[in-house]
């Protein structure tokens, strides 16, 4: 008997010991961190399209389509504190840091609305050329591009006047603008052309044409390494052009029908809107490669990044509302692992109720950026783990030791 408990202490001890080598393993392994996730959603207007931020106030612009109306989301608290009524089919928005107004494309009035943002008041209505679309501004010349889809034209409008000064012939249903500053260039994405038109801001002419891919829509600038994104709802790619060159150097495939594109100056990654998949592809700025896919709302549209939160807003087309990103910084590692993170404010004007609720946001890609910490996030959680494991080994040990000797004394 005395052998047969001998066997059976051993056998304890070891299934201990194994226990606690695991233990330690988890301890060891790197961690599964979160990624870029949807942490909140707020409720705007009917089919929200464009989105951008105002640096001065702190709020983030986005224009409802259907409803005509502008929603302006507090990015302290993601709760809408009003909406401005602007023209037909609002679409795009810029902003302007050299007077402190925002200007919005209504595709269906042909006109710009020039929102003032200290009062968050429509201050003049532009007429532009047919169904603009996309704006840009240019700090560098103080003017304001329009992209008239109708017209195959780009509008150029004086900021410190609010009127045009002249109109550019593009390519077939011109969609899209962005302002590279390193090279004074404005880059429109022709979607019936298949082209992006490369206009000089100094003289306002076109001089150079880059063929990308099916349908362009979104551009967006990377300064940190000084290229061109541009969207490719045809096609499901990206194109990367070169600003000191004009050449695309590289297509990346992302989600079905990507649509707006935006840079992250937190963490260097270009963020694409993908309206088909209902996701956001996240391109890292320095391999040109997606690292991260997010999830979002139906027909997820126009996207802008607040750098005082660091959130990044991703309007959802079908859905009336905003998704509100958690980037991760550029040293961190991620995964697919979700998280939930609750927003409980309820903001509600004379003009409208928005309702922040509480979303989960899944990744459904893991990211590849660099960057390790311990499978226990925190110090004290790893001082506890440890201590459990030590514990875990030493009563085992105890235990079958006094098992063994009280098993020698007693009599067979």
């Amino acid at each position: 008997m005395y052998n047969s408990r001998r066997s059976y202490y051993r056998a304890v001890r070891i299934l201990s010991v194994a226990i606690s080598l695991v233990l330690v393993l988890v301890l060891l392994t790197p961690k599964v961190s979160l990624a870029d996730s949807v942490t909140s959603t707020v409720s705007v207007g009917v089919q929200p399209e464009g989105v951008a931020f105002d640096p001065t106030n702190g709020y983030v612009y986005v224009a409802n389509s259907f409803s005509g109306t502008v929603s302006v989301i507090d990015g302290s608290t993601n709760t809408v504190v009003t909406a401005v009524t602007v023209g037909t089919g609002p679409d795009s928005i810029a902003f302007d840091s050299t007077n402190g107004y925002l200007y919005v494309a209504n595709y269906g009035s042909g006109t710009v609305s020039v929102i003032k943002g200290s009062t968050n008041t429509v201050v003049t209505d532009v007429t532009v050329g047919t169904n603009p679309e996309g704006v840009a501004f240019d700090p560098t010349n103080g003017y304001v591009y329009v992209a008239n889809f109708g017209s195959g034209t780009v509008s150029v409008i004086k900021g410190s006047t609010n009127t045009v000064v002249t109109n550019v012939t593009v390519g077939v249903y011109p969609i899209k603008i962005a302002f590279d500053p390193t090279n004074g260039y404005l880059y429109v994405a022709n979607e019936g052309s298949g082209t992006v038109s490369v206009i000089d801001g100094s003289t306002n002419t076109v001089v150079t044409a880059v063929t990308v891919g099916t349908n362009p829509e979104g551009v967006a600038f990377d300064p940190t390494n000084g290229y061109v994104y541009v969207a490719n709802k045809g096609s499901g790619t990206v194109s990367v052009i070169k600003g000191s060159t004009n050449t695309v150097v590289t297509n990346v495939t992302v989600g079905s029908e990507p649509y707006a594109v935006t840079f992250d100056s937190a963490n260097g990654d270009v963020y694409v809107t993908n309206s088909y998949s209902r996701s956001v592809s996240v391109i890292s700025g320095s391999t040109n490669t997606v690292v991260a896919t997010v999830a979002v709302g139906i027909g997820p549209d126009g996207a802008a990044f607040d750098p005082t939160n660091g959130y990044l807003y991703v309007a959802n087309y079908s859905s009336d509302t905003v998704s509100v990103i958690t980037p991760t910084s550029s040293t961190s590692t991620s995964s697919t692992t979700s998280t939930t993170s609750t927003t409980s404010s309820t903001s509600s004007t004379t003009s409208t109720t928005s309702t922040t609720s509480q979303t989960t946001g899944t990744s459904l890609t893991s990211s590849s950026k660099s960057g390790s910490s311990s499978g226990i996030p925190e110090f004290p959680t790893q001082l506890a783990f440890t201590l459990l494991v030590t514990v875990v080994i030493v009563m085992s040990y105890v235990f079958t030791r006094r098992g063994l000797r009280t098993d020698k004394q007693a009599p067979v």
